[in-house]
């Protein structure tokens, strides 16, 4: 069932900032776990070494994650712009959409740059780079492969870009019937390429990086929008966590059973069926888990998490770097260690490089957020039609 309208309102809830949280840990982990074909990992799983390897590709869902929810509120934000005013205001959107998003991803970019030159950087991907600056980097790396320069994970950034190239447009001019053919065409191009990318055995990259396949959660988030009608689930908690174990389950199937996800597997593109089924699976885990969240009682959520649900995108942004300083800093220092007791305990070394980067990622991001995102946020608050948090709870929708 679904409850009155909350959003009427309000732009920000703390459970989706929790969401944001969860999704930002998704792609943590990805970034930072161990392949289990490292010979010492699969030493230690033995027979479970392609599970916990599909486990580690669950994890990338996080970025879809991130696209649902992304879709769902600026949906949701745009329908009750309309809702209030008659209308859209495009232009006031993308002055609010640039002022969020564009100081800190060419902030970014411009670390990523200073880490190309230093020692040991790749000065070629700096061409790569500039087409990041055009917000193409998503097909660069869809067709040159990933960049090793931790400004790479900006690359999902130019999806979300390439999204609000068109959501507010079709928002202000198409009625609700239009908006649901329009996000089930978005899904019919979504497979069309999986079905071609499936055909010609595309590399991973080929695959994840390609915008149109990524536009399938992007529907995905629009039409729970549209389902929910701006009403929360009233739903028990058992029946939430229900709901993520169900969406675990979709995910898992995706890359253990059918090997849809093949980024961390090493295996060969599994075919256009296979590549259809498993993103298919990927949006209804990422609806799953947004229906799991919303609505719960703040008073559930751990204070922490609420807080770091503020500033998911400093933490995105800057985990790509603090994975690369620890990484430089911490394991391979001690990995190639004179004592042999310290070089080779290569469990103690994760765990401790695992906190050390997580924390440094933690601590980029609250400093960016205090001093170097909030002048612009204010700045956005000043165009905003539909009335949000005070500058310090401000987060991306």
């Amino acid at each position: 069932m679904a409850g009155p309208r909350p959003f009427a309102n309000r732009c920000y809830r703390s459970e989706l900032g929790a969401v944001r949280f969860f999704a930002f840990l998704l792609v943590f982990v990805d970034h930072t776990l161990p392949s289990a074909r490292d010979p010492r990992v699969m030493h230690l799983l033995r027979g479970y070494s392609r599970a916990f390897d599909a486990i580690g590709d669950v994890t990338g869902f996080g970025l879809s994650l991130f696209f649902a929810l992304s879709a769902f509120l600026i949906c949701e934000l745009l329908l009750r712009e309309r809702e209030m005013i008659g209308t859209v205001k495009v232009g006031q959107f993308y002055i609010r959409r640039i002022l969020r998003i564009w100081p800190l991803y060419y902030l970014g970019l411009a670390l990523g740059l200073a880490v190309a030159f230093m020692p040991g950087g790749a000065p070629t991907e700096v061409v790569k780079l500039g087409w990041f600056a055009v917000f193409m980097g998503a097909w660069i790396c869809a067709i040159h492969g990933m960049l090793t320069n931790p400004a790479n994970v900006l690359w999902s950034i130019s999806v979300e870009e390439q999204f609000y190239l068109f959501a507010p447009w079709i928002v202000r001019y198409f009625n609700r019937k239009s908006l649901y053919g329009f996000c089930l065409a978005l899904i019919l191009v979504a497979n069309a390429w999986l079905f071609y990318l499936g055909r010609v055995a595309a590399s991973f990259p080929s695959v994840w990086c390609n915008s149109f396949v990524e536009f399938e959660c992007f529907a995905a988030g629009i039409l729970l929008c549209f389902v929910l009608r701006s009403r929360l689930p009233r739903i028990a908690i058992w029946q939430r966590i229900a709901l993520l174990v169900l969406a675990f389950s979709c995910w898992f199937y995706a890359c253990y059973g059918i090997q849809a996800f093949f980024g961390g597997t090493g295996a060969h593109n599994p075919g256009s069926w296979p590549l259809i089924f498993g993103w298919a699976l990927d949006a209804v885990g990422c609806v799953l888990t947004l229906v799991a969240f919303l609505g719960v009682s703040p008073s559930l959520l751990p204070r922490w998490i609420v807080h770091l649900g503020r500033i998911p995108y400093g933490l995105y942004v800057y985990h790509g770097f603090a994975v690369y300083l620890t990484d430089r800093l911490i394991v391979r220092q001690l990995a190639l260690h004179k004592n042999a007791l310290i070089s080779s305990n290569v469990g103690p070394i994760y765990i401790l490089n695992l906190g050390h980067t997580f924390g440094l990622t933690v601590l980029l991001a609250e400093l960016s957020y205090r001093y170097f995102e909030t002048p612009f946020l204010k700045m956005k608050k000043r165009h905003s039609v539909v009335e949000s948090e005070p500058v310090g709870t401000v987060v991306n929708i």
